[in-house]
């Protein structure tokens, strides 16, 4: 069964035409042991000519097999997809609405859009040479060895990849850290400090991180995170408009911005944020029993996530206006209901971290070779967990460093987010499978993907950074 796109996005950008000459690979990666799926591409079927941009190639005209192992479904998939996209980031829209404007609703819908195609494309990389060295490429880095040499792996992957692994959650920790001090404080009156709340969550997550060695195995916390972000998004909604009329009648009532054109650059940086997670997809995909599916997974997938940000971001700014906060239960209405939600997602991101952790040290701990390949068992078992908790620690240190969530996660959306969603597949993508035998539609929107990825990347992180220093100044004058 060939399994497609197109039903998905009926105005989808023009397509992306396959060279019409083999692609060999001048670096084949040696890092990664043979896969016994079968080759990916015939030579009859190296040509095709697709109609959607998000379609590119399907897995059956790639001649991808299912598998005979025992490996994840695509229903877990979609689920880890969620959990992976639909998670802090939630928070962060109705401020970010604010701070480009209602139009800045629109970059949802084009963030989604954009992450769809970069994800397929990005994983279509991974199988861009098996024809000739038998082997999938097993990462992000792969890809990126693969299309620059180490450069692309240790640079611009290293780099940007692996600051968003540890930076979602240190994000996460800090968010955390927050909302259990507000909880306790409601419910018992007891004011421990954020501080050592962020070191309590960290320490929550440090057990599943060292004990799961791989993402099959954190399957069962993608299932709990991507419920508890759907009460969430209930929740936000309905309070926000048992709200509305408290804060219409207010002395401060909220007034709302069209179009907000300074701002307009870090809205979209934090709106990527919320869409990243395409580092960790490589690894999703390869844990699916059949692979053919992933276009499908992931579209569904995102699409589930962009409905969830459309409302939160609408309601939240539509309440509020100039005068939502990030997180946005800071401006919620106190109560049981604020609580449980605020508590769900408190547990999402907690079970979410691990994932991304995971996903940085399986690849880290290859290249320390901390495998079975090189030691025992019990000394591999050991030199993980040492390694783990260093990351656990570093992790930790920095949250409780920088305790500022809507701008951390700026900066990481600007910095990091950008890159790896929007810039960085595109730009593998063509270094691989090449440029020349593509339409002059196609070429245009993979350079528009970039040249947005670019302008939020650079621009947003200067303007997150200088928020930063002015969160540190405030800081130290309360102090």
């Amino acid at each position: 069964m060939e399994v497609t796109l197109e039903s998905l996005t009926p105005g989808s950008p023009p397509s992306i035409e396959e060279p019409n000459h083999p692609v060999t690979s001048p670096r084949p990666s040696s890092d990664h042991p043979a896969s016994e799926d079968q080759p990916l591409l015939s030579d009859e079927d190296r040509t095709t000519d697709t109609e959607s941009t998000f379609e590119t190639e399907t897995y059956d005209s790639l001649g991808v097999e299912e598998e005979a192992v025992v490996s994840s479904s695509s229903w877990a998939a979609y689920v880890n997809v969620i959990c992976v996209v639909a998670g802090s980031g939630i928070l962060g829209l109705p401020y970010a609405v604010k701070q480009g404007g209602w139009i800045a609703l629109g970059l949802i819908v084009l963030s989604m859009l954009i992450t769809l195609h970069t994800s397929v494309i990005l994983i279509k990389c991974l199988y861009y040479n098996k024809n000739s060295t038998g082997k999938r490429l097993s990462s992000y880095g792969d890809i990126g060895y693969a299309a620059f040499g180490n450069f692309g792996r240790y640079f611009l992957v290293g780099v940007f990849n692996n600051s968003l692994l540890i930076g979602v959650p240190i994000l996460f920790f800090i968010l955390a850290g927050q909302s259990l001090d507000n909880i306790v404080e409601q419910i018992w009156d007891i004011k421990l400090g954020v501080r050592i709340w962020t070191v309590i969550s960290a320490s929550i997550v440090a057990f599943p991180f060292v004990f799961m060695k791989t993402l099959k195995e954190t399957v069962i916390l993608g299932v709990f995170g991507s419920a508890t972000t759907f009460f969430t998004v209930i929740a936000i909604v309905v309070l926000s408009f048992v709200d509305l009329p408290n804060v219409v009648n207010s002395p401060n009532p909220p007034s709302h911005s069209m179009w907000a054109f300074t701002g307009f650059p870090v809205a979209l940086a934090s709106i990527s944020f919320s869409f990243g997670g395409n580092n960790v997809f490589p690894h999703i995909e390869e844990s699916m029993r059949n692979k053919k599916n992933w276009n499908l997974v992931v579209g569904l997938g995102l699409a589930t996530c962009a409905a969830m940000y459309a409302l939160v971001a609408f309601a939240g700014y539509y309440v509020y206006g100039d005068n939502v906060m990030s997180p946005i239960y800071l401006n919620l209405p106190k109560g049981l209901v604020l609580t449980i939600a605020t508590l769900f997602m408190t547990v999402h991101v907690l079970t979410t971290a691990p994932i991304y952790l995971t996903t940085f040290a399986f690849e880290t701990e290859k290249y320390l070779k901390i495998t079975r390949d090189f030691h025992s068992p019990l000394s591999e078992f050991a030199l993980r967990a040492l390694f783990r908790t260093s990351l656990i620690v570093l992790c930790t240190g920095i949250a409780v460093i920088v305790p500022f969530f809507g701008d951390f996660m700026s900066f990481l959306g600007a910095l990091s987010t950008c890159a790896c969603v929007f810039v960085l597949p595109v730009v593998f993508y063509l270094k691989l499978f090449g440029w020349k035998t593509m339409s002059i539609w196609a070429l245009l929107w993979n350079l528009f993907v970039v040249v947005v990825g670019v302008i939020a990347c650079v621009i947003g992180s200067a303007d997150a950074i200088l928020a930063l220093v002015r969160d540190f100044r405030e800081m130290a004058v309360k102090h």
